[in-house]
């Protein structure tokens, strides 16, 4: 069992959690948006549980009529106040290189990673993200086209790294007090770096980062994002795309890193779920189908009718799914237009509707849970995992063994309850099936997510 892969989890900390409807559950605690500790426990339930970090998603834009924009903490006052109640926790820290200085954030990064004693990670997102008008946020800040972005994302990390890892050696601190010397004469170095984005002369006014190499994570789909990752990222926040093409997509992505020359065993794929848990599979289904609920579908039953060649007007939504609707004399792609998520490696539609019925909304749905699935797929950007503590584990348990990931970012739908239940009756499954710690093993975040020095 001690030779089986080892998964890596991280758990998201959002105001509200990561559901844009279930907020409105009757138990759902929304306070998180003005009080820090509702999210601050968050980090409390992750350390206990043993996972690897918290990740605290940034945003720069204002967007006051959109719930998951609405007050976005600053993730560094929050990693930093979260490390101070946590001793092992990793804390992955979100910046945007598209609008953000390299020497400030190497600043952030080099203190907190101090003062956290090596928890820190970073996500560099360079993405323009013009919802909500960033721009207008940071005025005559030059910001990169589409085309440019990436080129500064480079330059970017190249400037944040150099700065962390060259501006002091190790042994910087001599403290001779007799010859009133504090630091050792020589053991700093100016960069003097002039590219094409940013000109920072260095060296970095804050010490080494305690870590060799703090991690950095990268996101998004382009041909040079993914480049980017390969070269200088050593995790990927990946979207989950089914059994099948994510063991393709997973594949690839670690020859592309293999072909730099570096170990593809330290690259970590890592997409994210929202997991709805409860005691049983029932349970955990009529609650998803209650936060379904709070959709709206007064356009939907015609759709339905129209896509499946059925005049639904007459039929009660209460009606079961299995009992309207032949699965069988379904066209292979009659729900094509209605359902956006299609990440179940289903070959067709019947096969899909079934994989709908079974593993999430259950066999006896009704129309109207059926049309409430729909209507939240189509803003869905991650799967749901729903079900008990066996069958989370076992979703889990697979996408490892087949290869189609190497961890999972967590996203509770709402606080408080949903990740203290992951701890509380996944995170005992997993170690029982022997792909999860038992105990933290490393003091480092680069330590326990096992990645490699890249800069």
């Amino acid at each position: 069992m001690s030779s089986r892969r080892k998964l890596r989890l991280g758990l998201a900390a959002y105001g509200t959690g990561w559901d844009l409807d279930a907020w409105r559950l009757p138990e759902a605690t929304n306070s998180g948006l003005r009080d820090p500790s509702v999210i601050l426990d968050i980090a409390r339930v992750a350390e206990r549980g043993t996972l690897d970090y918290v990740f605290a998603g940034s945003a720069l834009g204002s967007e006051p009529d959109r719930l998951n924009r609405i007050y976005r903490w600053d993730n560094f006052v929050y990693a930093g106040h979260a490390a101070a109640v946590t001793s092992n926790l990793g804390f992955v820290m979100s910046v945007n290189s598209s609008f953000e200085h390299p020497y400030a954030v190497a600043r952030q990064l080099a203190t907190l990673d101090n003062f956290n004693r090596g928890r820190t990670a970073l996500n560099v997102v360079f993405g323009i993200d013009r919802d909500g008008d960033p721009i207008g946020n940071f005025g005559k800040n030059p910001v990169p086209t589409e085309e440019t972005k990436y080129a500064r994302a480079r330059e970017f990390t190249t400037v944040v790294n150099r700065l962390l890892y060259d501006s002091w050696d190790d042994d910087f601190l001599l403290a001779d007090k007799a010859a009133g010397l504090l630091v050792k004469p020589g053991s700093w170095h100016q960069l003097d770096f002039h590219g094409e984005h940013f000109d920072v002369r260095g060296p970095l006014n804050v010490p080494p980062p305690v870590q060799r190499h703090i991690p950095i994570v990268q996101v998004g789909l382009s041909e040079e994002s993914l480049q980017y990752g390969a070269d200088l990222a050593q995790l990927r926040f990946s979207p989950y795309f089914g059994i099948n093409r994510g063991k393709e997509e997973y594949r690839r992505l670690k020859e592309r890193v293999a072909a730099n020359g570096r170990d593809p065993e330290k690259f970590k794929i890592i997409p994210g779920i929202t997991f709805h848990l409860a005691g049983t599979v029932r349970e955990a289904r009529a609650k998803f189908n209650e936060i379904n609920a709070f959709q709206l579908t007064q356009a939907l039953p015609a759709a339905f009718s129209q896509a499946l060649g059925i005049d639904l007007s007459r039929v009660r939504d209460s009606e079961r799914v299995l009992d309207v609707i032949d699965i069988e004399k379904l066209a292979d792609d009659a729900l094509k237009p209605l359902i956006s998520d299609r990440a179940s490696d289903a070959t067709d539609d019947r096969e899909l509707l079934r994989h709908i019925l079974s593993t999430q909304i259950g066999e006896d749905a009704t129309l109207r849970e059926l049309y409430h699935y729909v209507q939240r797929s189509r803003h869905a950007q991650q799967p749901a995992v729903v079900g008990d503590a066996k069958t989370i584990a076992d979703w889990l348990e697979e996408n490892l063994e087949e290869e189609v990931l190497d961890g999972v970012q967590l996203f509770p739908p709402y606080h408080r309850g949903p990740a203290d239940l992951f701890v509380d009756l996944v995170v005992p499954e997993l170690r029982r099936r022997g792909i999860f710690r038992t105990e933290y093993e490393a003091s480092t975040l680069q330590g326990l997510l096992d990645t490699d020095d890249v800069y």
